[in-house]
């Protein structure tokens, strides 16, 4: 688990390395988080694949709507996928095979692959994680974590939720310790990786 700071969200996501990613990870990514289940990569890999944020793409129809979030962070939203192979790509095991897909291509940085394996919009929400220097959400905290400990760049996460908002720090770090999940806070992982790169 991670949670990223009092002066941004304060919200604690339930994170995975997405290359070990299985129906029963995604399960329980929607029973004990309850957020929204996003996939995360480096920007530089997402540009490879021809990826840019939802935000630049909005901006073209409906300038209106691009707005900061309160919190004041620009979103690292880019597009919502499937995999082509998928029923209809909401199933625990359809999104694991999106995620499993995903980060063959995006490891791989082929973007016609890209095109031909995958179709959007879908039930996947791909991110695309800034440098720290720029932005510390969870998509960054989660993607640096990964290359720190020497694994590829990819995550998938969702939001601890509790009834009608957020779940507390405090009873996320209870359910942490009772079924043995490590919680590290944003200034941790800022720590271990570095400001900036």
């Amino acid at each position: 688990m991670i949670y990223d700071s009092e002066e941004r969200e304060s919200e604690v996501d339930l994170v995975y390395y997405a290359p070990s990613v299985t129906p029963s990870s995604i399960y329980t990514l929607r029973t004990l988080a309850g957020g929204l289940i996003c996939f995360a990569m480096p920007l530089e890999l997402g540009k490879k694949l021809g990826l840019t944020f939802i935000t630049e793409i909005i901006k073209e129809k409906f300038p209106e709507l691009v707005k900061k979030p309160r919190y004041g962070d620009w979103p690292a939203f880019s597009i919502w996928v499937n995999h082509v192979s998928v029923r209809t790509g909401i199933s625990d095991e359809d999104r694991a095979l999106t995620v499993r897909k995903l980060v063959e291509v995006a490891e791989a940085g082929d973007k016609e692959r890209f095109t031909k394996e995958f179709m959007s919009p879908g039930h996947l929400p791909i991110l695309l994680a800034r440098k720290l220097k720029d932005r510390r959400g969870h998509t960054e905290l989660s993607v640096r974590l990964m290359e720190s400990l020497g694994l590829k760049p990819f995550a998938v996460f969702a939001e601890m939720l509790d009834f009608g908002k957020s779940m507390e720090l405090n009873k996320a770090r209870e359910i942490a310790k009772s079924l043995g999940i490590p919680l590290l806070r944003g200034d941790d992982i800022i720590r271990l990786v570095g400001d900036e790169e």
